[in-house]
């Protein structure tokens, strides 16, 4: 497990044979004004708790495309929440994209050669002022 502070929180990255899962905590409402010292559901309180919630959302969306660049690709998510309703974490994991290995066959020099005695003289010469 790696722990990685991002944007003064700390997110905890656990790595599998094939994924790669994080966990996330968010605030509760209650929590948020508690934490930033705001009267709790006044106004200021609401509206600074709005701009937190658009902001992880919009973090959210970063690292999920951030991801998707790299080449892994979104396979779960669980959302935790309390016994109120609300949502305190989520979890989500990335599949590696698996792409299957594509074995070419092995051309011995015999095979080249009586495949390219086999060529027009033309062809031949074309293949030839391609290669030099």
């Amino acid at each position: 497990m790696t722990l990685a502070t991002i944007s003064d929180r700390k997110i905890a990255i656990r790595e599998y044979k094939n994924s790669t899962a994080t966990s996330d905590k968010r605030l509760t409402f209650k929590e948020f004004g508690q934490v930033f010292g705001l009267e709790i559901g006044g106004s200021e309180h609401r509206s600074e708790f709005s701009r937190y919630c658009a902001s992880r959302n919009a973090e959210a969306v970063a690292f999920v495309e951030k991801a998707r660049s790299n080449g892994l690709s979104l396979s779960n998510s669980v959302e935790t929440v309390d016994k109120a309703g609300n949502l305190v974490g989520v979890r989500i994991a990335f599949t590696k994209a698996k792409t299957p290995a594509v074995k070419a066959p092995k051309l011995k020099q015999e095979d080249i050669l009586k495949s390219l005695a086999s060529l027009p003289k033309a062809e031949l010469e074309a293949l030839l002022a391609k290669l030099s």
